[in-house]
């Protein structure tokens, strides 16, 4: 039984996770044409999936400690700054992007009643 219930929380998990990287490659393809709008959205705009840790480029040669520090705090930074135009915004009503979120919230409550409770 708690298996189960772990395999459906990590397909739930799963399932959220690709809805995330569906909706934050939509961002992306909205500045499609525009390099470096792409490249902002990628950073702050909403445009890298929040669930996911981003891949920063290591400096060449030995890393050292500051270094390695500041690039595992921008592996996390990312994606939570992406998540605030993405779902805090929306959610308090500030973008046109509601209805957006409100299709989300929906897919995701599909997916998880799903995924806990399998057929």
């Amino acid at each position: 039984m708690r298996q189960q219930i772990m395999n459906g929380l990590r397909k739930a998990g799963e399932g959220i996770r690709n809805i995330d990287d569906a909706y934050s490659n939509r961002i992306y393809d909205m500045y499609e044409g525009n390099p470096a709008a792409q490249g902002v959205a990628v950073y702050v705009g909403g445009a890298h999936p929040s669930l996911r840790k981003a891949e920063v480029d290591r400096v060449y040669g030995p890393e050292t400690m500051p270094q390695r520090l500041g690039r595992e705090v921008m592996e996390y930074a990312i994606p939570a700054a992406n998540a605030v135009p993405k779902y805090v915004l929306p959610a308090a009503g500030v973008t046109l992007a509601g209805s957006a979120l409100i299709d989300l919230a929906s897919q995701i409550g599909q997916q998880t009643q799903s995924a806990i409770m399998p057929e």
